[in-house]
């Protein structure tokens, strides 16, 4: 087998999904957020653009709706049609979930930092928004 043919399969074998429980208090649960995959995370995305911006009113509940998991039969929560369920939900229930969310699945500011810190290539000093 070819190192390319290594590589790969190594790379397509990865476990790289991954996740975090999250106590909320609000709703006196603990939910499992986990990691977007990519299809997850693009179809995500193209449903919250708006007029070349982001809605807000669809990107925290629609965070929670693709990450967040039951933590005893690893399912999804909620679906797309709990959207608007979601929004009439405490905003600080939300923002711990789509925090997380966010955090679990490399969509903060600070996530491009610390994935540069494993890599032995040279960081670039680019923001995550350019």
């Amino acid at each position: 087998m070819s190192e390319l043919s290594n590589l790969r399969s190594k790379i397509l074998e990865a476990e790289d999904i991954t996740s975090e429980m999250v106590e909320v208090p609000q709703w006196g649960v603990t939910v499992e957020v986990r990691s977007m995959d990519a299809r997850s995370r693009i179809l995500m995305t193209q449903d919250v653009s708006e007029d070349g911006g982001v809605s807000m009113e669809r990107l925290y509940p629609d965070m929670v709706i693709q990450t967040a998991h039951d933590p005893a039969t690893g399912e999804r929560i909620f679906a797309a049609d709990d959207r608007d369920a979601l929004l009439g939900k405490s905003s600080a229930a939300l923002d711990l979930l789509a925090t997380a969310a966010m955090r679990v699945s490399g969509m903060t500011p600070g996530a491009v930092d610390e994935a540069g810190k494993d890599s032995s290539s040279t960081a670039t000093d680019a923001s995550p928004s350019s």
